[in-house]
């Protein structure tokens, strides 16, 4: 009797051990436990190296505006509070290598041998919801897939199964856009949105059955849409031996170093406006979207307003409104300054109903009005002689007008 009880306590043993097996293998498959199963392998990588595919384009693209390859090495950094990791990426095919170790950016530039560092202590920085520096790989989808198991927020969160993937498409139904910097972040309204409809947020995540680990991410908003695929080429799941220091990296000699928010660079923008103030505006003849040359002294004879512009600027993308308004009484025109093809000028144009000259920049008109500087937007205001008047850098609502009223061109 004892015997048979034993082995009765046996099986309900062996049943019970079967349920509780049964049910963690269920659970793994259900939509958020599949998804806690991928977030903790993703979260053994503390270091890794690997190459990104990284395309990018603004909502009103119809290609792929912009393409690169990166060659990606990710360390873990907890003494990051922000973020959290510390990156060294560099794209070959621009001669240009990033460097972030939580304290500094330094952004060597092989081409024009200059170095941009950006110090992430400054007063400036820590004024932001966080700080203007994108995570690297890993670090992004942890925090996105943190994200999609514990917000509270407005969300749809759907899974879909081909062959080879899991793919995790999830939809954020809040009144400010939810990006992704270490943890989320809810971005301040920006006067750029038209209405709350333009605050929307939609990712999708590709995960490989083969080894439950994310190699792929699509982030779109109503301003940029970002395509991410990361090719792993090895990991680790022990901290880095030698922590990544960007200051290691700045080369000792042959390059020109700039420190960001420096009174030296801020001293050099002002000199160049005060040889333009007062003087005859550069002449230039430049291409419109139509492959027409519009040359600056076929202008003359009326006030008029040049822009030097690049596409993905928000301060530029709010200006134009006024700028079209402005086009009634003088001439305008709109230099895009960042090197874009022409298919994107047509496309972005039409999106942000510009009526007036939209014009392909180059180095020359760079170099003549700005010394080269791609800071974006700036304004020169020119008589009906075209004697610059006035320059204006950035952008606030009205400053076009007060700055005409000032001019008295009323």
């Amino acid at each position: 009797m004892m015997k048979k009880k034993n082995m009765l306590m046996a099986v309900l043993m062996m049943t019970a051990a079967s349920l509780v097996s049964c049910t963690s293998s269920t659970h793994e498959q259900t939509l958020e436990g599949y998804l806690e199963k991928v977030l903790a392998n993703t979260e053994k990588i503390k270091v890794a190296e690997y190459e990104n595919i990284e395309k990018n384009k603004g909502p009103y693209d119809k290609k792929w505006a912009h393409i690169w390859k990166v060659e990606m090495v990710e360390h873990d950094n907890p003494k990051d509070t922000t973020i959290g990791s510390s990156e060294i990426q560099r794209i070959k095919s621009e001669g240009r290598t990033l460097i972030y170790d939580g304290i500094l950016s330094v952004t060597i530039n092989e081409n024009e041998k200059t170095v941009d560092v950006k110090d992430f202590q400054d007063k400036r920085s820590k004024s932001f919801p966080h700080r203007p520096h994108w995570p690297p790989f890993f670090n992004y989808v942890k925090s996105l897939m943190r994200y999609m198991l514990t917000t509270t927020d407005s969300i749809q969160l759907v899974r879909e199964e081909t062959e080879e993937d899991y793919i995790y498409k999830l939809s954020i139904y809040e009144d400010q856009q939810v990006e992704f910097f270490g943890r989320d972040y809810k971005v301040p309204k920006s006067p750029l949105f038209l209405s709350e409809e333009d605050a929307y947020s939609f990712y999708t995540l590709w995960i490989r059955k083969t080894d439950d680990m994310p190699y792929r991410y699509v982030r779109e908003m109503s301003h940029n849409v970002q395509d991410i695929t990361c090719n792993l080429i090895s990991w680790s799941d022990q901290p880095a031996q030698k922590p990544i220091v960007a200051t290691d990296y700045i080369p000792d000699k042959g390059y020109e170093v700039h420190y960001a928010g420096k009174s030296e660079q801020k001293k050099k923008d002002a000199s160049v406006d005060e040889l333009l103030v007062g003087k005859a505006a550069p002449e230039w003849t430049l291409k419109d979207m139509d492959g027409k040359e519009i040359c600056l002294k076929s202008l003359r004879g009326k006030p008029t307003i040049v822009n030097l512009t690049g596409i993905g600027c928000g301060p530029c993308a709010l200006s134009y409104s006024e700028l079209v308004e402005m086009s009634k009484q003088f001439n305008v025109v709109s230099i895009e300054a960042w090197g874009n093809n022409v298919q994107r000028l047509i496309d972005y144009a039409e999106h942000h109903k510009i009526t007036y000259p939209f014009l392909v920049g180059n180095d020359e008109v760079l170099n003549a009005y700005v010394g080269g500087d791609r800071g974006v937007p700036v304004f020169f205001y020119l008589d009906s002689n075209h004697i610059v008047r006035k320059v204006q850098h950035g952008y606030a609502t009205g400053i076009i007008a007060q700055n005409i009223k000032d001019l008295g061109w009323e």
